[in-house]
């Protein structure tokens, strides 16, 4: 191995390799990615099933090597109330043909800040969308409402419909440059000085928590969500017409993949299965890192080094000492971390035609737990998508995958997603609680489930989002005040970002390249509503 390199990046995750491809395509260095995982995108983990293995990144997984696949992005498996056992799956080849994610929002799809940075780096990934737009009304008699475009939303009565579209046109109109002073109110008290209804609130609450992968609006800053809402005017798309994309085979772990091509092609290099176990500081300066390989310990040097590690993880390779008390306390005590509940859901057929709602759709259900039982943030909202609908006929990357789909031809991938902050997500009362919700739901629902359902699994993930800061407080910089030669990526870095998870990621990584070459990449690979937020002038 080089002893010697120009940039270090430490984590294979999307915001590194999309950092990482940069650097190597358009400006030559030679940069090496160091990833403790076997398998390279942090939280953009996907697998596939092949008869009665699993298959992530080249590897091929029986059931202790899935359950150990997912412990490294922080996530539990385990199987439904009544369903087959994990064991059972493998055993009969349930998941052969399907693909699983860790449950990931690709807001906006083809037209995405990621999709953006590929087809920059001229390795694009094809990200399918939702079409059209459900409602479930669980607490109205579980109704379902299909909801077409420009038509009234039926668990509305026609004042609260026209108080809803009025909010949803004043945050469509929120100008970009706001987005800084809107980071310091969060998006609860933004909304209560509205004085909006409550199914008009339940509706928001849902749609906010669906981006940001937060139940609690009071920890929402509302310049994250605002941004969005902008964002769709600009870009014109709508849950309607299509707006939430998805991947096929492999699923998410498509887009880091697709990041290593271009970095191969341009020298660079990736080791997986090695760990960064040091950064090496000297007088104030990050000059290396010390690796752990298969051969031991090994000391490896660069000119710079990006970390693209979570807030709260960069102290487990650099000693607090180097940092500014101040912050080190912050990141440990302030900063909280968004998590997800998700059910996949493997189908024979198509469930929702009897209910009569489009299978493409993507589908609210708000307030399914009540706020007495003592969720952070009240009542816990659900979306559902079945997301192998929308990408059937997809081929994410043929360099990576020919197959299409995201399911065996046919079948369905239904998924829930439901938000919660990771000491809920720790708390097996409380993940018990929605688990047997939903599980108990769908069967009341679906009444033929026992003929329908192949396996019905969980992912239980306690770092879905990055570490969020708290409202008012800005994020983590790109560039280390305290650190020579360090930088950051990741979805909570850039004191001009707003978002997060994968569309934040694609977005920092340009951040972070600007920020060391001296460069204005973010204004040549990004049109205006994907940028970060301005910061003395609005963007030309």
């Amino acid at each position: 191995m080089a002893k010697k390199y120009d940039v270090i990046v430490i984590g294979s995750g999307i915001a590194g390799m999309g950092a990482a491809a940069l650097l190597a395509k358009n400006f030559g260095k030679k940069v090496l990615v160091a990833e403790k995982a076997p398998f390279i995108g942090g939280r953009s983990l996907s697998m596939v099933g092949k008869g009665d293995r699993m298959t992530v990144d080249g590897l091929e997984l029986d059931v202790n090597g899935f359950r150990q696949m997912w412990e490294y992005n922080g996530t539990w498996p385990f199987a439904a109330k009544g369903f087959p056992a994990i064991e059972e799956c493998f055993q009969k080849g349930l998941f052969d043909g399907y693909t699983m994610d860790s449950g990931h929002g690709l807001f906006w799809g083809n037209r995405s800040r990621v999709r953006c940075l590929l087809d920059y780096l001229d390795v694009p990934v094809d990200l399918p969308t939702n079409t059209g737009f459900a409602y479930i009304d669980y607490r109205g008699g579980n109704r379902f409402y299909q909801v077409g475009k420009g038509e009234a939303y039926g668990w509305m009565s026609p004042q609260e419909y026209g108080e809803t579209i009025e909010q949803l046109r004043a945050m469509a109109m929120t100008d970009y440059a706001s987005l800084k002073s809107l980071m310091k109110i969060s998006l609860q008290d933004w909304l209560e000085q509205r004085k909006i209804n409550p199914k008009t609130y339940a509706y928001i609450k849902n749609l906010a928590a669906s981006q940001t992968v937060q139940n609690d609006l009071s920890m929402t800053p509302a310049g994250d969500f605002l941004g969005y809402q902008a964002m769709a005017r600009d870009i014109k798309m709508n849950l309607v017409d299509g707006s939430v994309g998805t991947i096929s085979n492999p699923g998410v772990t498509a887009i880091p993949l697709a990041m290593e091509e271009c970095l191969n092609s341009f020298g660079g290099k990736v080791l997986r299965n090695t760990p960064v176990e040091q950064v090496i500081v000297e007088k104030g300066t990050a000059r290396g890192v010390i690796l752990r390989t298969r051969k031991g310990f090994e000391t490896i040097y660069a000119d710079r080094i990006i970390c693209n590690l979570m807030p709260k993880a960069i102290f487990s390779i650099i000693h607090p000492r180097h940092f500014d008390h101040e912050f080190v306390s912050a990141v440990r005590t302030k900063f909280f971390t968004p998590s997800l509940l998700t059910g996949m859901i493997g189908l024979k057929r198509n469930v929702l035609e009897e209910k009569g709602i489009d299978e493409r759709s993507f589908i609210y259900m708000p307030d399914v737990v009540g706020p007495e039982e003592g969720f952070r943030g009240g009542a816990v909202d659900v979306v559902m998508w079945n997301m192998s609908s929308s990408a059937g006929k997809s081929v994410a990357r043929p360099s990576i995958c020919r197959d299409h789909g995201r399911a065996p031809d046919g079948e369905r991938d239904y998924c829930f997603s439901l938000p919660l902050l990771d000491y809920e997500m720790n708390n097996p009362d409380k993940v018990k609680r929605l688990t047997e919700f939903c599980e108990n739901w769908f069967k009341r629902t679906f009444r033929s489930w026992k003929e329908d359902v192949k396996f019905f699994i969980w992912t239980a993930c306690d770092r879905a989002y990055g570490n969020w800061r708290p409202v008012g407080m800005e994020r983590p910089d790109v560039t280390s005040p305290h650190i020579g030669n360090l930088f950051f990526t990741g979805d909570q870095y850039g004191k001009r970002m707003w978002g997060g998870g994968v569309d934040g990621a694609g977005l920092c990584a340009v951040m972070t390249v600007d920020a060391m070459m001296g460069t204005r990449l973010e204004e040549q690979i990004f049109p205006v509503y994907h940028r970060g937020v301005p910061e003395d002038k609005v963007w030309e």
